[in-house]
């Protein structure tokens, strides 16, 4: 479901997931923050150094620098907000290069207050005290008030580097660099601050990303997918950067291939930052989306 208004430039979208599966095993791209609230089932997600994070009522996923496993014993479901890069740092403070790729306890990110109120939404649900609605709006009314506003060189620094995401398959780190009143040292400290890795890293996590929504398109154009192909140094290089960021290969990317997360790697989960480009979205005989 999209954000409400007021939390559109905070959110990428609301959603509900479910499965009926007795068991899932699946990766999840590297992906934006999430709050979450398993009702129903479990899950289990594999992070470095043998970690290994196990779902509950209310949590967060902190934002993710590469795909990750996870397997859940279903039947599940959960009800979940996914934050842009602005709403993780509106809403918790917290540096994405020091708090990543890992479950987060709600009340690190959001407070004790508004944590419990969280961890009471699952429990009223499983009562049937809240329906699916009531539970989404519930979820966003918290975020809604945990929100503190972005000192504007903030927001400079986040809405600049998404711009420049968002321009190229090999956007030009010098451009970056002029359109910010800092040294490059500090640019990049502060772009690893609010998304986890230096410029050179993230050029390579979304160019993974955009080449891996336009290869599951159904039906791509020649010289799109020739973009794609001269983004990358060979096939083998294609192949290991999609792997490492999405969990996909070109393979598993076909129309008719099956995946529970395939629309987390399309347009409405990466809603801050433009996958397409404006000359693939030409190309592709639409409009770029909003940055």
């Amino acid at each position: 479901m999209p954000a409400p208004p007021d939390l559109a430039p905070y959110l990428n979208s609301l959603y509900i997931w479910q499965t009926e599966f007795p068991t899932l095993d699946e990766v999840l791209p590297a992906y934006s923050a999430q709050m979450t609230a398993f009702v129903t089932g479990k899950a289990r997600m594999a992070f470095d150094d043998g970690i290994v994070g196990e779902t509950s009522d209310a949590f967060f996923l902190a934002p993710l620098c590469q795909a990750r496993h996870f397997s859940v014993r279903g039947p599940a479901k959960l009800f979940g907000v996914s934050l842009n890069f602005r709403g993780w740092a509106a809403l918790s403070g917290l540096s994405v290069h020091d708090h990543h790729d890992s479950f987060l306890p709600s009340e690190m990110v959001i407070g004790e207050a508004l944590a419990d109120e969280f961890a009471t939404l699952a429990p009223r649900w499983r009562k049937g005290d809240l329906d699916d609605d009531g539970f989404l709006d519930a979820m966003a009314d918290i975020v809604r008030r945990g929100i503190s506003e972005l000192p504007k060189t903030h927001l400079q620094v986040i809405d600049r580097t998404l711009e420049w995401l968002s321009s190229s398959f090999r956007p030009d780190l010098e451009s970056l660099y002029s359109t910010l009143p800092y040294s490059k040292r500090q640019v990049q400290r502060l772009v690893a601050q609010f998304f986890g890795q230096s410029p050179v890293r993230l050029v390579r996590r979304y160019r993974a990303v955009r080449a891996a929504t336009l290869l599951s398109l159904p039906a791509l154009p020649d010289e799109v997918e020739a973009d794609i192909h001269a983004a990358f140094y060979d096939q083998a290089h294609l192949i290991k950067e999609l792997r490492f960021f999405t969990g996909r290969t070109p393979k598993r990317l076909l129309p008719e291939g099956e995946s529970a997360i395939n629309e987390m790697l399309g347009p409405e989960g990466y809603s801050s930052v433009d996958l397409f480009g404006s000359s693939e979205a030409r190309q592709l005989g639409q409009d770029p989306l909003d940055c």
